[in-house]
């Protein structure tokens, strides 16, 4: 077998992309009428959190003694996997009349992928998931702010043309893609 295809296999990439269009479509009937920012947020939340199971392989002893570039191999897969999830979000919703604007889902889809690659990096694969959740979490029930750190910490929800928001999903996509690929998923 190659490289990438026992890289891929070993990580669960093809059941991810397998089952990254169900969970799109499913997330997406479910909430598109009306399709708002919350709904927009949370099928692209569900979409990252598909693309990004499997941030570590099943044998740490293995990934430790093989002589491949795993920096370049952690920074495709997270990078596979928002690309993966923004065009899964951007064509199922094509399927409406309403579809929400590109800027806001792939902001959505790198600032959450950045964070699930935060805190593999940081707290192990197990728990890729909980950084993207709870940030959504907290931003879909705090109350529209006006103020920068308001706005921050409402990032997902926020407008697409917003400065903040916008710079906010940012750093958390590019933070997320170092220390990932710099360091992997902690053990």
């Amino acid at each position: 077998m190659r490289p990438l295809a026992l890289y891929a296999h070993s990580r669960g990439v093809p059941a991810a992309l397998v089952l990254l269009p169900v969970v799109v479509l499913i997330a997406w009937a479910a909430l598109h009428t009306p399709w708002s920012p919350l709904s927009a947020s949370l099928t692209a939340l569900a979409a990252v959190l598909v693309g990004t199971t499997g941030l570590a392989g099943q044998d740490p002893e293995l990934d430790a003694s093989t002589a491949f570039p795993w920096p370049w191999w952690r920074f495709g897969h997270l990078v596979l996997a928002a690309v993966a999830a923004a065009a899964a979000v951007l064509l199922v919703q094509r399927l409406g009349d309403e579809p929400f604007p590109a800027a806001f889902v792939v902001r959505d889809v790198a600032g959450l992928t950045g964070l699930a690659g935060l805190a593999a990096a940081l707290a192990g694969a197990r728990f890729a998931a909980t950084a993207p959740v709870l940030w959504w979490a907290v931003a879909a029930i705090m109350p529209p702010a006006g103020s920068v750190p308001g706005r921050i910490a409402t990032w997902p929800l926020g407008a697409p043309d917003d400065p903040a928001t916008t710079w906010t999903a940012g750093v958390l996509a590019v933070s997320g893609c170092a220390a990932y690929s710099a360091r992997g998923a902690r053990r």
